[in-house]
């Protein structure tokens, strides 16, 4: 059976064309290359002439992949294969897209076919994304551009190739999937003062066909799945609530808000793809699209 991709999101303190370019031309200030290299500390990685390549301090290379498309600042993919042949390459896009004054940053990491064991590649990526994304997001926030700076410089070496990428001047599917879709159910605007649309569902959980009924849900061990879907839902800036229902026993809800309208389909993935313990039949998940009209003020303390 074919794995899905792993689907990471951030919310970054930037506007698009400055994530873009810290994440594409500042690569190498950022990431973990310590732990996540081919050839370990000391070492450097950029885009060169259409391609992210690591250096060692004793004149190795290695390339990490090719770009296949290119479109800043909204979205860039390439092929995916640090340390292995080209041959055996997995894909990895990456769109940035407005959301108020931040930038909501999506990866996305497919192809695990090309692996000798597929389900450990992916698991061993579920587990690096994660900080990766994490690094990012902090180099992200002191670099902010203020009004009146110049906009961000992308890698010549990629602009470069425009023969071998996507014109900017056409939509990747990603890109196109990802766009708002007109009156789509979920999509509202926030009340909240940041000037951005927001998708908002409830998702109800009740317990499932692999929960036991004769112990607590709390006490088995798939409840954990679930709370590290919520943990990842909070720290993707999703998660605005969540517990049981005291009515009626073994059932929960949890309220999510993903920026930008349009998204009741992704919102959809996420409560039914990305909760191992609804994967597992631990759960079921109702996801309602909510219209919200209104939002009160955060309150302080």
């Amino acid at each position: 059976m074919t794995l899905p991709p792993i689907h990471r999101e951030i919310l970054v303190e930037a506007r698009p064309d400055v994530a873009f370019a810290l994440f594409t031309s500042k690569i190498g200030d950022w990431w973990p290359l310590a732990e996540l290299s081919v050839f370990g500390a000391g070492t450097t990685v950029a885009f060169e002439d259409g391609a992210l390549v690591e250096r060692s301090p004793d004149g190795q290379s290695a390339e990490w992949g090719q770009v296949t498309s290119w479109l800043p600042p909204g979205e860039f993919s390439m092929t995916w294969h640090p340390g292995r042949d080209t041959l055996a390459a997995s894909q990895v896009t990456v769109t940035f897209r407005a959301a108020g004054d931040q930038t909501l940053v999506v990866l996305e990491h497919a192809g695990w076919d090309v692996f000798a064991d597929p389900a450990a590649a992916r698991a061993e990526y579920e587990h690096g994304w994660p900080e990766v994304l994490r690094l990012y997001q902090a180099a992200v926030a002191p670099a902010r551009r203020e009004p009146g700076e110049s906009p961000p410089q992308y890698p010549p070496e990629i602009t470069s190739h425009a023969g071998n990428i996507s014109s900017p001047g056409t939509m990747s599917p990603a890109e196109a999937a990802r766009a708002p879709a007109t009156g789509e159910d979920g999509a509202a605007q926030d009340g909240d003062g940041d000037g951005g649309e927001a998708t908002w569902v409830a998702l109800e959980h009740r317990a499932g066909p692999a929960a036991s009924p004769d112990v607590s849900l709390f006490a088995q061990p798939q409840f954990r799945d679930h709370i590290d879907f919520l943990q990842r839902m909070a720290g993707q800036g999703y998660l605005i609530a969540a517990g049981p229902l005291p009515s009626e026993p073994g059932a929960g809800m949890a309220i999510l808000r993903l920026p930008g309208a349009g998204r009741l389909a992704e919102a959809t993935r996420l409560a039914t793809e990305e909760d191992a313990s609804v994967v597992a039949g631990f759960f079921t998940v109702t996801v309602r699209p909510w219209q919200v009209m209104l939002t009160a003020p955060a309150l302080d303390g």
